[in-house]
Order: C-alpha cells, then sequence, then structure tokens
C-alpha cells in the first residue's frame, strides 16, 4: 500500500522575528504588519498556526541600488537589486515591486544594516515615513515576478509533534543547530542570511498510525531525500534503516511512501546533496 504524504503550503519566517510569532496571522493569505519603532515594519504574511515540520535554509541577501528607486504611481514602486548566486557570483535585477502601504508619494533606499537593505516610503498626506526591510519576505511577498525563483538551501530539517508541541514553540526554546548556522555565516562574513520554512502536514485517514508519526515519518523522508549534513545525523538512511517508526509503517502495510513538498512563493528548494533548485517535488522511498 502507498502511503502519500504532502508537506502543504509553506510559509517563511525570519529568524529575528520568531518571538513575535504570536502576532502573526492566522489565516492563509493574511498580512500582518508589526511596528518595531517609529520607523521599521517587520512582516508576517501566511497562516502560522499548528506548524509540525519545519527547514533551516540559507539563502542570499539583497542590496539595493540606491540610484535605481523610482516610484511608478501611487501604489507600485521600480527598484535594482543586487544578490549571490548559488556559486558566489553578484546578480542584478530590476524589479517592480507593490507598495506595502499606499497611496504613497516617494520612495527611497536607505540602510537597515551596513549596506542599502531597505526602503523608506513616505504615504501621502504624511510627513513621517516607514521603513521596510528588503529581506526574504518583503521580496517573495511584494515583487510581481522574479526572472527565476530564489534558491534556498536546506541544511537541517526538524520536527515538533510530541504532546502537542508545535514548530514555533520549539525554535522560540532556542535551537542550537540554528545558532551553528548563525555563527558560521558571522564568522565568514557571508552575503548570506538564515531564514525557517514552516509546514503543517495533514492527518492521515489511517487508525494504525498517529499524528506523530505522519509527522516524523514526512521529516524522516525529507531527511533521507535532501541530505542536510552535518546537521541532520538521523534519518539519513530512512526507511532502510529498522527503528519503531519503519516498523510501524510496515504494520500499516505501507510499501512505498510518495512524498510532495513544495517551496515557498517565488523561491525554490535545495541541497549539497540536490543541487538542482526545485519549487516543488515529488519523490518516492521503498518501504523494505
Amino acid at each position: 500500500m502507498p502511503l502519500c504524504l504532502l508537506s502543504g503550503p509553506a510559509s517563511i519566517i525570519q529568524v529575528r522575528n520568531i518571538g513575535l510569532l504570536d502576532l502573526a496571522p492566522k489565516s492563509e493569505n493574511e498580512l500582518y504588519v508589526h511596528q518595531l519603532d517609529h520607523e521599521h515594519r517587520l512582516l508576517f504574511h501566511g497562516d502560522f498556526t499548528k506548524f509540525h515540520t519545519y527547514a533551516l535554509v540559507t539563502h542570499t541577501k539583497f542590496k539595493i541600488n540606491k540610484d535605481s528607486v523610482t516610484i511608478i504611481n501611487p501604489y507600485s514602486f521600480q527598484a535594482e537589486l543586487i544578490s549571490e548566486s548559488t556559486e558566489g557570483g553578484e546578480l542584478t535585477e530590476l524589479i517592480t515591486f507593490r507598495s506595502p502601504i499606499f497611496p504613497i508619494t516617494d520612495v527611497a533606499a536607505c540602510k537597515y544594516g551596513r549596506d542599502y537593505d531597505c526602503f523608506e516610503l513616505t504615504l501621502f498626506g504624511q510627513e513621517v515615513t516607514q521603513k521596510f526591510p528588503c529581506d526574504l519576505v518583503f521580496v517573495t511577498q511584494y515583487a510581481e515576478e522574479l526572472s527565476s525563483p530564489i534558491p534556498l538551501c536546506i541544511e537541517y530539517i526538524g520536527m515538533a509533534a510530541r504532546n502537542g508541541r508545535t514548530a514555533q514553540e520549539r525554535l522560540g526554546e532556542g535551537h542550537e543547530k540554528l545558532q551553528v548556522l548563525l555563527a558560521q555565516l558571522s564568522d565568514r562574513d557571508l552575503f548570506r542570511n538564515v531564514s525557517i520554512i514552516l509546514y503543517k502536514p495533514g492527518e492521515l485517514e489511517c487508525d494504525g498510525i498517529t499524528f506523530e508519526q505522519v509527522v516524523e515519518t514526512l521529516e524522516a523522508s525529507l531527511i533521507q531525500h535532501y541530505q542536510p549534513k552535518p546537521l541532520n545525523v538521523e534519518h539519513l538512511n530512512f526507511p532502510q534503516n529498522k527503528t519503531k517508526l519503519t516498523s510501524t509503517l510496515k504494520k500499516i502495510g505501507a510499501n512505498e511512501l510518495i512524498i510532495g513538498v513544495e517551496s515557498p512563493e517565488m523561491t525554490a528548494l535545495y541541497s549539497r546533496y540536490r543541487s538542482e533548485p526545485k519549487a516543488q517535488e515529488m519523490f518516492c522511498l521503498r518501504v523494505p
């Protein structure tokens, strides 16, 4: 009997926003703008409830060519973004953005960090500007289109389902693997960032397997497929290894796993083992 598991839609959370997940939206396609201070805003987009599977990914940062920023109309503007390819080369692309606030009368690039990496928007009839970091969430939410999806390299895959725990509870407690990734990027001063991709696998109508085991099966299958070493050490040989989980799968008659995984909108997942970025992927695993 084949067993089909789908990752479900993916949502992106920036590492610095983990502590703010309680403020995030709780329905599909909903947007929440959080005011950090009198100037800066953070964006949450998507349904951030009941996530049980997650991936830590690394990806390019974005810089803005400050001389390229132009307003198109009260609802949109253009800017040339500078990013980095998976091989480390520089990429540039002129992108049209929908404005997160409107109507706007002016837009400019400003510095949130050391580079021009933030948009400063002026609303009609207001003197105070609002600033939005040009990060992965902003680009994927407000870019009209991109010439190609943004590659996200899977560094670690995890889960949280025991006793009803969610991924946001697990990540909010502090995460050793996440700290390792952040330290590596800081030490090498790379033009890359870390984000978290959240998934919510669905229930299975099967009495022989619990929801926790469904989540663990999805996690183990993704680890086997993407091989995100060295941070993942378990399930690299799944389902060839003999574990309590593989015994449960055999007991319910599952001889094949069909796994479907989606990348967040305008992105494509890959790993050092699976080097071709893909926005969607289906793969099969035989259960011996």
